[in-house]
């Protein structure tokens, strides 16, 4: 055999293995069991949350026939805080405390929050105060590098991105603070005004979907920083039943109001919504203004002299379904 085919013949094991990867990285990627578009509208309308589309950056989705579904994704969050009297330190009798910022309510839609506490039963005390801390020590240590929020002073953080004030993207406040990650938790901005705060907040999670019985895509669990959400629809479940207590409590305070004013007046408040109702009540005979129910919808009321009925519209917002919550004399 001539030298050179020699020489050939002893290269061209080496030749394929150095193009193995160009022909590996030329294969086409799995399908994705969804587009991203899909993913991020899916992620965006998980169970109890209405967010837009755009607070979603899928990272990576899991391929199809896989099982389970899942996406990999990072959310704009917003959360609001308090600035409260710390429970865990020893207080003296003075006028001054001892603070701390306390995780009250997080964004579930461009314009609805949702409150900590109805997680409660749904998460388990522990779990959920285990979550609130980690979102408060990331709180406190942005808010210490912004040399703020000792005294609850007021302070306005803009966040990498915002043009709210006609700054180019990127371009931060004087006493701006570079974000700052504690592990699925980035915090981008903090905007504070005497004793209440809200961050803004990149939260980083795998999301796993399946399919409901109309075969639309939906998010059953969410898994985050090692612990799992548990299932988001039994959790809504849970959530609306401690609403609908809330809401009991308020119609029978309304109706407490009610019938003292019948008491001293001898009939009912006669009006056909509640603003109407409240504007007789408050404040001799109601000391709390109730207007809307725990899905931050207004109360309804209906009354004439002799009769009333007091309603909230429930979970879906609608009057005269199933899941209304009303109190009738």
């Amino acid at each position: 055999m001539p030298f050179a085919f020699r020489v050939a013949a002893c290269l061209l094991p080496f030749a394929f293995c150095l193009l193995a990867p160009s022909f590996a990285s030329a294969q086409k990627k799995p399908k994705p069991a969804l587009s991203v578009k899909e993913a991020r509208a899916v992620v965006a309308a998980a169970p109890g949350f209405k967010l837009k589309a755009s607070a979603v950056k899928v990272k990576d989705i899991s391929p199809a026939g896989a099982s389970p579904v899942t996406v990999e994704a990072e959310v704009k969050e917003a959360f609001r805080l308090a600035w409260v009297e710390d429970e865990r330190a020893a207080q003296d009798t003075g006028i001054f405390k001892e603070k701390r910022w306390r995780a009250v309510e997080f964004r579930t839609g461009e314009r609805s929050w949702e409150e900590f506490d109805f997680l409660a039963a749904p998460l388990g005390d522990a779990k959920l105060e285990a979550a609130r801390g980690a979102l408060e020590e990331l709180v406190t240590e942005y808010a210490s590098r912004l040399g703020a929020n000792k005294d609850g002073s007021d302070v306005v953080v803009i966040s990498e991105g915002d043009k709210g004030d006609g700054k180019k993207k990127g371009e931060k406040k004087k006493n701006g603070a570079e974000p700052l990650t504690h592990g699925p938790l980035t915090i981008k901005g903090l905007s504070t005004m005497g004793s209440s705060a809200i961050a803004e907040v990149v939260v980083d999670a795998t999301f796993r979907l399946s399919r409901d019985a109309e075969g639309k895509w939906v998010v059953t669990e969410v898994l985050f920083g090692g612990e799992s959400s548990g299932d988001l629809a039994a959790h809504l479940r849970s959530v609306n039943s401690e609403k609908a207590e809330r809401a009991r409590a308020d119609l029978a305070t309304l109706r407490d109001a009610l019938e003292a004013f019948r008491a001293e007046r001898g009939f009912y408040v006669v009006a056909e919504d509640s603003v109407v109702l409240l504007d007789h009540l408050s404040p001799r005979y109601i000391k709390h203004i109730i207007r809307l129910d725990p899905w931050h919808n207004p109360y309804r009321y209906n009354g004439t002299t002799a009769a009333y009925t007091l309603a909230s519209d429930g979970p879906d917002g609608k009057s005269g379904t199933s899941d209304d919550v009303t109190l009738s004399r």
